[in-house]
């Protein structure tokens, strides 16, 4: 067993050079983090985190203050076992779900502690996240998600068909473990950044093997 006994916080800020990561309404960013660490009785720790431009990071730590207590004291294995209904739960609080429940700061709150169970949950079962998921059969896949505002056009019976349904060509898509995932780089091309500067990045990127910008 691998029991969460408690959680830390950090309000990360990282500065941006002038023009990076702005565009023409977000014209002065910086990068900021907020992040979860949940704390075990083991060696293991989970770390999660959700992305701000800065203003307003401390505001999702504050909500993930309030929103985390249902996970201290449970032990990680069985908490993964219907996280879906859990992050239903945490979401619906009674007094809380006024501030939300699946938008703005609850949301990303909710983001910041979800990604600290998964991480958690892969690093007990001492495999990669992507790895672990792969392991997952498709009624364990529909467990962990929260269907909330999707029942509408997905239902857990109809996402477990669909995943059912692929499972026997499963290896035909299995190259992409060696081949790896197409992939494209947006830092080229920051609305800020002179002409010089976007021809440089580019150029980078296509050294670095990215064919879509």
């Amino acid at each position: 067993m691998t029991t969460i006994t408690r959680f830390e916080l950090r309000d990360l800020r990282v500065p941006l050079p002038d023009g990076a990561g702005s565009d023409a309404v977000h014209t002065d960013p910086e990068y900021g983090y907020a992040v979860t660490l949940l704390r075990t009785d083991t060696s293991l720790s989970g770390t999660g985190l959700t992305y701000t431009l800065g203003g307003g990071t401390e505001l999702i730590c504050g909500a993930i203050e309030l929103l985390i207590e249902p996970i201290i004291g449970r032990d990680i294995e069985e908490l993964m076992s219907d996280f879906g209904a859990v992050h239903r739960r945490i979401a619906e609080h009674h007094r809380l779900r006024w501030l939300g429940p699946h938008k703005g700061v609850t949301h990303a709150a909710l983001a910041s502690i979800t990604n600290a169970c998964f991480d958690l949950w892969a690093q007990h079962r001492g495999v990669p996240l992507w790895q672990l998921l792969l392991t997952l059969t498709p009624r364990e896949i529909c467990s962990v998600v929260d269907f909330s505002y999707l029942e509408a056009v997905l239902t857990p019976p109809l996402a477990m068909e669909i995943l059912e349904s692929r499972t026997a060509t499963r290896g035909e898509r299995e190259s992409v473990l060696t081949s790896g995932y197409p992939g494209y780089d947006t830092s080229v091309g920051w609305f800020r950044y002179d002409d010089e500067r976007l021809r440089d990045n580019a150029l980078q990127a296509v050294g670095a093997g990215f064919r879509a910008m």
